[in-house]
Formats: C-alpha cells, sequence, structure tokens
C-alpha cells in the first residue's frame, strides 16, 4: 500500500514540475528522477549551461549563457566566448546565446572552412587552391571551368559517335563534335565552298603571276635598251679614238715649206753622169734663154 503511494506521489510530482515548467526560456529543459526527492537534468534548455547534473529543482540545474558567450551542447558546464570577425573579415550574423559569431570574406576572397574561421584568396576558372591558400594554373592537360574549385584531366576520348575538333586548355575540356551523314545538299554546298575556296586563293596566284611577268618584261626592256646604249657610246668613243688628227698650218709656214730645188743637190741618174759635158752645157744655154 505504502508501495502505491509512493508511485502516485512521484507522479504527481512530476506532472506538477512539467506543468511548472512548461514555457520557461530557463533552467533543465529534460530530467528523470534519482530517488525520492531528486531529479537530473539530461539537458538544458537552449542557451543555457548546466550547473550540476542532479538535483531537487530542475530550474536551478541550468542557468543561461552570459552576454558575449554562447552553448551548442545543452549538457556542457560552460558557455564559450563569441568569434570576433577581423582583417578581410566581416560580421555577417551576430552572436547569439545559441549561435557564434557568423562571418564572411570580403571580395576575391572567400571562407577557408565550414565555420569561415579564415579567408583565402578565390580562385577564378582556369585555377585551383593550393594547401597553402593561394591559386595557381591548371597544369597542363587539366582544366577548371568553376569558380574557387580543384582542375580536371581532359577526357582522353570522345563520346560514341562523336569526333575531336579541338583540344582542351585551362578553362575547359576537349572538344567533341557529332558525326553527320553527309547529304546531297552538304555535299553540293562543301562542293561549292571548296570551288571558292580555290577561286579565292588561286587569284592572288593569278594576280602574282603577271606582276612577275610584266615585272621580266620590264627588266628585259630596261638591260636591252642599257645595253644598246652602252654598245652606242662604246663605239663613239672607238671611232673618235681612230679618226686621224690634222693640223692646219698658217700659210707663212706652207710658202716656207715650199723649197726650191738646188742645182748642187740636183740628183742625176747613173746614165746622167755618164753623157757628155755637152748635154749640161746646152741645158743651161736653154735655161739662160728663157731667163733672159
Amino acid at each position: 500500500m505504502q508501495l502505491i503511494l509512493l508511485s502516485v506521489t512521484h507522479i504527481m510530482t512530476v506532472l506538477s514540475l512539467l506543468y511548472s515548467t512548461e514555457g520557461l526560456s530557463e533552467g533543465c529543459d529534460d530530467w528523470e528522477l534519482s530517488g525520492s526527492d531528486a531529479v537530473c537534468c539530461l539537458k538544458c534548455k537552449p542557451g543555457n549551461r548546466m550547473v550540476k547534473p542532479c538535483g531537487g529543482d530542475p530550474k536551478t540545474l541550468c542557468t543561461p549563457c552570459s552576454n558575449g558567450t554562447y552553448i551548442t551542447h545543452l549538457t556542457r558546464q560552460y558557455c564559450s566566448r563569441c568569434r570576433q570577425c577581423w582583417g578581410i573579415q566581416f560580421e555577417v550574423q551576430a552572436c547569439t546565446a545559441t549561435t557564434d559569431t557568423k562571418c564572411g570574406c570580403k571580395a576575391n576572397f572567400r571562407c577557408g572552412d565550414d565555420q569561415c574561421t579564415f579567408c583565402v584568396e578565390e580562385c577564378g576558372k582556369g585555377s585551383e587552391p593550393t594547401p597553402k591558400r593561394a591559386c595557381r594554373k591548371c597544369p597542363y592537360g587539366t582544366f577548371n571551368d568553376k569558380t574557387h574549385s580543384a582542375c580536371k584531366p581532359w577526357s582522353k576520348s570522345c563520346p560514341e559517335g562523336h569526333v575531336l575538333v579541338d583540344k582542351g586548355d585551362a578553362f575547359s575540356d576537349v572538344k567533341c563534335s557529332r558525326i553527320q551523314a553527309p547529304t546531297m545538299e552538304s555535299l553540293s554546298s562543301h562542293t561549292q565552298i571548296n570551288i571558292s575556296e580555290d577561286k579565292v586563293k588561286k587569284q592572288p596566284e593569278d594576280e602574282m603571276t603577271w606582276l612577275l611577268f610584266i615585272g621580266g618584261i620590264g627588266a628585259f626592256v630596261g638591260v636591252f635598251t642599257l645595253s644598246l646604249s652602252l654598245m652606242y657610246i662604246r663605239r663613239k668613243i672607238k671611232g673618235e679614238k681612230e679618226k686621224p688628227t690634222t693640223e692646219t698650218l698658217p700659210q707663212e709656214e706652207l710658202t716656207i715649206m715650199i723649197v726650191e730645188p738646188d742645182e748642187s743637190c740636183s740628183y742625176h741618174q747613173p746614165e746622167q753622169e755618164q753623157g757628155g759635158s755637152s748635154e749640161s752645157i746646152s741645158t743651161q744655154d736653154s735655161e739662160s734663154k728663157l731667163i733672159v
């Protein structure tokens, strides 16, 4: 009978405690009976730290954290100090009794961990973060098309039905294109494109050929004209050198140069020398007569 009365008493006590603690912001949130007149707290209400685990009144087992502190574990006996945002960080959410201060990072930086306890440089596309909290360009053969993530290797092959059209770079993977069956229209358009391309290619070649031809003719004409000019000049110079030079002497000199024949210096053939003296005498007499 006493056991039944004791059990009823305990039940009434628990019900009264539950009723009395409903809606309270401090104290124990969940407890269990321990002995005839004590309860043990299983967890404190949010924002409360546990003063002692067991006691007679659940309200006295837990107490709220003071300003500038918070608690997340409802069975801990002390509160933690709120964080301070500093440097390139800024405060996103103020500290409360149940949550710590939430910090963010300024532009071009991002949180280094889930709690944003530090900031690191934000790596853009084509680069990746390093363990030293810096950024580096994706090595050759890898790419990164996202912000602040690790580089990935290029694809080694294209999907089935595709062909490789371009290799990758630091920002994108290799480029593949779907293989399409050729049609008559595509073939005709491709042929027209090839013909037009050939015309475009031949046009500058033809122009260059004509230019070279005209230039060759001009060079030939110039060389031929120069050769004729040189030959004419050479012949003229040679003719002037071969032409005899005549000097015109004055009239007086010509007169002086006319020498009268001298009898004493006359030249006689041998036959004349053998002739008689009568011929020479007769000759002198005839000349004397002519003079008279």
